[in-house]
């Protein structure tokens, strides 16, 4: 299911997260709503629903899983780029350990940063490493 939020203040890094886990949206939600300056305007399970939710929405940043259904985070990528070439976007995979090749790909694709996804909800709610990794990237974009 595709939320788009209220539009957010104008001086806030307007966010959109794409992955095929809702636990993990929910969970990047929570982590990134706690910060000032950065609003999840849209939060979406695949690519196709990506495409889509850009065109609907003013976006700054996207965090993109690469392993989804439907439409994969590759192959959205270089789409979302072609609707937005301004867009800063940061893939978010179990793949996208530094060196990856996954991971070199996607910046090669136009891809702004990549971040390892942590591997268990629980790492990822209770990563202080996650969290200050992910807001500073989203933060130096």
């Amino acid at each position: 299911m595709a939320i788009d939020s209220p539009s957010p203040a104008a001086d806030s890094i307007r966010v959109m997260l794409v992955d095929d886990s809702a636990v993990v949206r929910g969970l990047v939600t929570r982590i990134l709503e706690g910060e000032a300056g950065i609003q999840v305007v849209a939060s979406v399970g695949n690519g196709q629903m990506a495409l889509a939710a850009l065109e609907r929405n003013e976006i700054d940043v996207v965090i993109l899983d690469i392993e989804m259904p439907v439409m994969d985070g590759l192959t959205a990528l270089p789409k979302l780029l072609q609707i937005d070439p301004g867009l800063k976007i940061i893939m978010q995979s179990t793949l996208t350990l530094k060196g990856a090749d996954v991971s070199l790909r996607a910046m090669q694709m136009g891809a702004a940063d990549y971040i390892p996804k942590p591997t268990s909800t629980r790492d990822l709610a209770g990563g202080v490493d996650f969290k200050s990794e992910l807001v500073g990237k989203i933060r130096a974009l």
